[in-house]
């Protein structure tokens, strides 16, 4: 098996930013490690972002958010631009400083833009049953959050792509556990193994998992036992179980994605910032011009690499980012240009 080329996918960003920052591209024989939908800002589309900056320039509204998300170019704008321009938009630390802000700023609304995946949507949960208890209706949730799995289903049926294997993301089965991802390896007949982030662990990790596509033995292995069980963090699986429901949501170049975005539900209508202020996301998913260049969707796909997108370190730098991938701590152009040991893609 070792003489046939295989392709494997690191779903998570972090493996992305791992495996570009100790050049392990280049370390596998006869291995092609592509990069999949692992990155929540890469995914979030453009008009849900515009979405935030329209936010920003409401009156007596405070934006919060991670710090990721303030440069990612929406369609006219982005939060840093709004920030420059006199919006209160802050970044914050803990997914509990919105509600601090809003309990020190009763006299504003405070929004808290938030993006992400199993990982992190537990906290916003947190958030919002903490914020119902203390009654801060001046809090709301702009959830741009995301269940990784319906991705995944795109891209294991992908007939184009051909993934031979997945590496998982540790994060998030440490949240779902090693259960929730059984289904990928049954149902589409690819083998898949959750790993840790360290050099170590991935090598280990990839290793296994080719032995598994040489052995065709279409099961998940868990090679980070430390932190992931099979029934993963059930405390954590609860919240999102009793705060959101899952909507259709539209992925950066993925489209519309039947059930894979978390929703407020019915309960905590008022905290949800969408309904208070009635946003309505533009259909547009980009901007005009040179935005329409930008490869970010098809590099988040795992069609293409960056380096096969024309903007790529010419128009698209980090000090000037066309798109969100070349924003984010986690984005596949971010780690490409800052590392760049990677072979040859052409």
């Amino acid at each position: 098996m070792r003489n046939k080329k295989i392709k494997i996918m690191e779903v998570c960003g972090t493996h992305t930013m791992s495996i570009a920052k100790y050049g392990l591209r280049n370390f596998f024989k006869n291995t092609e490690l592509v990069s999949g939908p692992g990155c929540p800002v890469c995914v979030t589309p453009s008009n849900m972002l515009e979405a935030c900056v329209e936010l920003a320039k409401k009156k007596n509204v405070i934006v919060t958010s991670f710090g990721d998300m303030l440069r990612v170019p929406a369609i006219t704008s982005s939060l840093e631009k709004e920030l420059s321009r006199g919006a209160d938009v802050r970044v914050v630390y803990s997914v509990y400083e919105p509600l601090k802000i809003a309990l020190e700023n009763p006299d504003k609304e405070v929004v808290f833009a938030g993006a992400g995946f199993e990982t992190t949507a537990p906290l916003a949960a947190a958030l919002i049953i903490e914020a119902y208890r203390k009654k801060a209706k001046n809090l709301t949730l702009f959830s741009m959050f995301k269940s990784v799995f319906p991705a995944l289903d795109i891209i294991a049926a992908s007939k184009d792509l051909k993934i031979d294997g997945f590496l998982l993301p540790g994060n998030v089965a440490s949240i779902t556990g090693k259960k929730a991802f059984s289904y990928i390896a049954q149902k589409y007949k690819i083998p898949c193994v959750i790993a840790g982030f360290s050099e170590t662990e991935i090598v280990n990790a990839v290793n296994k998992l080719s032995d598994l596509i040489g052995e065709k033995k279409n099961v998940v292995e868990n090679e980070y036992e430390a932190v992931v069980s099979d029934e993963g963090n059930l405390k954590a699986r609860r919240l999102l179980e009793d705060v959101f429901d899952l909507k259709d949501e539209e992925w950066r170049g993925f489209g519309k994605i039947a059930k894979s975005g978390f929703a407020l539900k019915e309960k905590f209508a008022a905290f949800d910032a969408e309904r208070k202020f009635a946003v309505k996301p533009l259909k547009a998913a980009s901007a005009k011009g040179v935005k329409d260049a930008c490869r970010c969707g098809d590099i988040m796909k795992g069609k293409i690499t960056p380096r096969q997108c024309r903007l790529f370190g010419k128009k698209c730098v980090p000090e000037n980012p066309v798109g969100p991938c070349m924003v984010s701590s986690e984005g596949v152009c971010a780690a490409y240009y800052k590392y760049g040991r990677v072979k040859s893609e052409e």
